[in-house]
């Protein structure tokens, strides 16, 4: 068995350089070379399960190049009109094709759901700490769900809220406590990190987690045991996003809420019923409102393999339709300002309660 990385074929940069039964083609060639390469990969990396890295590569390489196609596939067909050969498509994918892409327990877990719902707590902080242990054909498959592009942008969303959470509480902070709500909470690995490079933060402001699995509340305080001014509270976002009177479902009033992940999963409707709410917790008139999205889809270069290998789907929105849910709820544009995950994957707004 070649233990060397084969040349692979590159996907062509645009979906005009290919015709529609030239990308048909391609896209089948490639399922049939992958397979059959797959197979020698992993028949060798039974023997030698510690000599993963020496494909590493050629797996990414093969991967990316199927789902590229299967990308200018459907663009072709939307453009025109005819998204069933698309749905055909997809059908073929998950009855045939799919359970090739689900090996390595990141990737098994993401499409099993064990917790009932995609994108739970577990999944996040396995992206997070980025730290694949397993060997062989598998390990294969783990880094290829670490190294992809959505990993990379959750990863760099941590480290771009972290950053929001310190530098607001270093402009704000006068003495008096303030108060941060985290809605949809998680693992708090942003918050852990936060607290670790600088624990006296605990004594500056009262962090309040919501989060509506119970898991991910246990999960979370027992990664913060140890520091202290934390609330883990059980609260359902699409229960606050309908309550008519804020105030009887949280009597509190925050400096800063934000949110990472949450609005990846609902609708216009949904999103802009939270951000109204949200909004009236906030402190007049000082009061920041930070809150995270995917932007459009195809900016997402993981959307195929999130979505047709892991049944895993988000909500894309333009920056326009992001703009309108919070201009909706009353907030001005001079109150607005949107930032970019550095892939441009995914965006952020940052809402400021300033006087109109």
């Amino acid at each position: 068995m070649p233990t060397q990385v084969k040349e692979t074929t590159k996907p062509q940069n645009s979906e005009t350089a290919l015709g529609f039964a030239e990308i048909k083609a391609s896209l089948r060639s490639q399922i049939k070379t992958y397979k059959k390469r797959a197979a020698e990969v992993e028949a060798y990396l039974l023997k030698h399960p510690d000599e993963w890295g020496k494909f590493q590569s050629e797996l990414n390489s093969e991967i990316n190049a199927i789902f590229h196609d299967i990308m200018l596939f459907e663009k072709i067909n939307y453009s025109k009109g005819q998204e069933e050969k698309v749905h055909k498509l997809k059908r073929i994918f998950i009855n045939k094709i799919r359970h090739l892409f689900l090996k390595g327990p990141y990737n098994e877990w993401g499409f099993s759901k064990p917790l009932g719902y995609a994108g739970d707590f577990q999944m996040i902080d396995y992206i997070y700490q980025n730290n694949p242990t397993t060997t062989g054909f598998a390990r294969l498959f783990d880094n290829y769900c670490m190294m992809s592009a959505i990993s990379v942008a959750v990863r760099n969303r941590k480290e771009d809220f972290k950053r929001f959470i310190t530098d607001f509480i270093k402009e704000k902070y006068t003495g008096h406590r303030l108060k941060i709500m985290d809605l949809a909470s998680g693992p708090c690995r942003e918050l852990y990190e936060i607290l670790l490079l600088d624990p006296s933060i605990s004594d500056k402001v009262t962090f309040d987690c919501y989060d509506h699995d119970a898991r991910a509340l246990e999960y979370a305080q027992n990664l913060l045991r140890g520091f202290g001014n934390i609330n883990f509270i059980k609260k359902n976002a699409v229960k606050i996003a309908l309550k008519k009177d804020i105030s009887r479902l949280i009597d509190k009033q925050y400096d800063f809420i934000y949110s990472t992940g949450l609005f990846d999963y609902f609708s216009a409707q949904i999103a802009t019923g939270v951000v109204h709410n949200l909004k009236a917790l906030l402190k007049p008139d000082e009061g920041v409102l930070a809150i995270s999205t995917a932007r459009d889809k195809y900016s997402n270069p993981s959307l195929y393999y999130m979505e047709w290998s892991a049944d895993w789907n988000l909500v894309y929105r333009d920056e326009e339709e992001f703009k309108r849910i919070f201009r909706e709820v009353g907030f001005i544009d001079d109150q607005l300002k949107i930032q970019y995950e550095q892939q441009g994957i995914m965006q952020y707004m940052i809402a400021t309660n300033k006087p109109k």
